[in-house]
């Protein structure tokens, strides 16, 4: 589409006269609401219901940051905002993610750990970060 737009109309008898793109960066914002725990995990005690769904809003968003830097690679920064599943709009995650931050940390095992070294801050109790390890 950039380079469409580049493409002006050649001045005269000139060949080949168009605007030639040298370099192309983007930055997307993504906001979205995370999944509530899985339906087998309603029954476990508070304290694991609240792991649960830590260890699935880190995991998908993980790989939502992958996915979505892979599908747009003109994209080299995503500002990334995750909310509660439910209203009010409480935030979980939150932070700015460059794309050679993400690659660096896709040799981390731990999803928390990777987030964390992308940029990605994991809050709770009314918009306070934690940590993710």
């Amino acid at each position: 589409m950039v380079t469409k737009a580049l493409a002006l109309p050649p001045r005269g008898l000139i060949p080949r006269d168009v605007l030639l793109l040298s370099e192309l960066s983007g930055q997307l914002q993504v906001e979205w609401r995370a999944r509530d725990i899985h339906p087998c995990d309603r029954n476990l005690p508070a304290d694991g219901r609240a792991e649960s769904f830590r260890e699935q809003a880190l995991h998908d968003t993980d790989a939502a940051i992958v996915r979505l830097l892979h599908m747009l690679p003109e994209i080299d920064v995503i500002e990334i905002r995750v909310l509660a599943p439910d209203a009010p709009n409480r935030l979980i995650l939150a932070g700015t993610v460059g794309r050679q931050e993400a690659l660096a940390a896709r040799s981390l095992s731990s999803p928390g750990m990777r987030l964390k070294m992308m940029g990605i801050r994991y809050h709770m109790n009314h918009g306070r970060a934690e940590p993710l390890d």
